[in-house]
């Protein structure tokens, strides 16, 4: 082979290498480019695990969040909830900011792969323990997901002293692990 030809293929091979490795130089879409979950793709539940949450004028539940689509998405770590009436009107029902907090820790989003939950505890007064304590019972408790509204059936009692809104604790969302079943 002469020597302007061995050196055509040389270029030849260096360009067909470059091409490669660029294109396998192509990033993955990471965590905080998936897209944020619609109300569509989830299930919104309460679970109070047996009265686990309740005791000494206290009471609780553990939020779930279930993606139910086929795809992994997005949600807020800490999610805006709304506590309704049964005409869907809100209630004076505010989340507790830890003292000390204010405006609070930066709370990443939550990815939720299809088939899975998200989870965070509730905590709120439930008890008439304040003088003229006024109490709350909604009938539901919503979240936006943009122009979408997710409800889910309520059952809490929530009190707080009289002309203040009832107030509760929610740390953040939690991915729960995907329940695969054994195969014994």
């Amino acid at each position: 082979m002469t020597k302007p030809a061995s050196n055509a293929v040389y270029v030849v091979v260096a360009v067909v290498l470059i091409l490669a490795s660029s294109a396998s130089a192509t990033p993955l879409p990471s965590a905080s480019t998936l897209l944020a979950c619609t109300a569509a793709q989830l299930s919104l539940s309460f679970d109070g695990e047996g009265g686990n949450f309740d005791g000494m004028s206290q009471s609780g539940t553990l939020l779930v969040l279930r993606n139910i689509g086929a795809q992994t998405c997005t949600v807020p770590g800490r999610p805006t909830l709304a506590f309704e009436d049964g005409s869907n009107t809100k209630l004076p029902i505010s989340l507790e900011t830890p003292p000390g907090m204010h405006p609070g820790p930066v709370i990443l989003s939550v990815a939720i792969p299809a088939n899975a939950e998200a989870t965070g505890e509730l905590h709120w007064v439930s008890g008439e323990v304040f003088d003229n304590s006024k109490c709350f019972s909604p009938a539901f408790v919503a979240i936006a997901f943009g122009t979408e509204t997710l409800r889910a059936p309520f059952t809490g009692h929530l009190c707080a002293p009289s002309g203040q809104d009832a107030k509760y604790r929610f740390a953040y969302l939690k991915r729960d692990p995907v329940y695969v079943r054994s195969k014994s």
